[in-house]
């Protein structure tokens, strides 16, 4: 991911902004995506588990967009004369804060933004009609979002990657969260379902979904931790197990400090000594 090309084509399809229909689905819509930047503020809890400079300078620098990014959604909510709405319980779930580091650069930035990056750059870019006053606004403000999404989603990339070769043992409960997570998908939809046939934009709803299921299939074997093939039922129950025993042990993990004891090394100190300084009087 690093540009802002869609993925899936959604055609000449735009919502009706006059409609109330419409308006509802849009709603609906930019309210998951308001919750999901309120929880991503968070990530500044994970600075003071921070391991690297690189990380803490990461995590101050997210934790300052996705405040910005809170107040930027509110300014479309404003923009289109709607309220939000209560956050989907899937989108709670996805949006959980995790104290585990493995469990949280895996499910909050890889996967989770990258899901989320799905649905601002290939359906709300796509389909919120330019014809209407304040679109264009809107567009240029959900583009900086999608950027700096994109980067947040490259750093849970890139960490997920150092952490499956330092602890090959996490590809199997990796595994199994990717199947759950796309087995959870469906029921964000489910409220749309009858109205899907008969809506120019809702009519995608199936593809879409499906898109996105692949795309973060191909992001998981990529990554190394979603097999070439799919696995039997066995192993992807043994694996979705696995998964959801990590999950549960994680919610008792408590964030450690590290930065307090190798920024030294960090630094450039190697071995975290500074050589003696000798001073003579002149």
């Amino acid at each position: 991911m690093d540009d802002l090309t869609p993925g899936y084509d959604f055609g000449e399809d735009r919502f009706d902004l006059e409609n109330a229909e419409d308006r509802e689905i849009v709603r609906f819509v930019l309210s998951q995506a308001l919750y999901g930047e309120a929880t991503g503020v968070f990530c500044g809890k994970s600075l003071y588990a921070a391991g690297t400079l690189e990380a803490a300078k990461f995590y101050v620098r997210q934790a300052k967009q996705e405040l910005a990014h809170l107040q930027l959604f509110a300014e479309i909510f404003r923009l289109l004369g709607i309220t939000p709405s209560p956050a989907h319980w899937v989108i709670r779930l996805l949006a959980a804060h995790n104290n585990y580091y493995p469990l949280k650069v895996f499910m909050e930035h890889a996967i989770g933004e990258g899901m989320v990056l799905d649905i601002f750059k290939d359906l709300l870019l796509q389909t919120l009609p330019d014809e209407h006053a304040h679109i264009p606004l809107i567009k240029k403000k959900l583009r900086v979002v999608c950027k700096e999404e994109i980067e947040h989603v490259s750093w849970g990339e890139k960490e997920t990657r150092r952490l499956l070769t330092e602890r090959p043992w996490l590809k199997t409960p990796y595994y199994g969260l990717f199947e759950l997570q796309m087995g959870v998908l469906p029921f964000m939809v489910r409220a749309f379902e009858k109205r899907a046939s008969n809506h120019r934009v809702l009519r995608h709803l199936g593809p879409f979904l499906e898109y996105v299921r692949q795309r973060v299939r191909r992001q998981g074997q990529e990554l190394g931790f979603v097999p070439a093939k799919r696995p039997g039922l066995l192993f992807r129950l043994w694996a979705m197990l696995f998964g959801i025993a990590l999950f549960l042990r994680s919610q008792f993990a408590r964030s450690t400090s590290k930065l307090d004891k190798n920024y030294l090394t960090e630094l450039g100190f190697e071995g975290g000594h500074t050589a003696a300084v000798t001073t003579t009087d002149s």
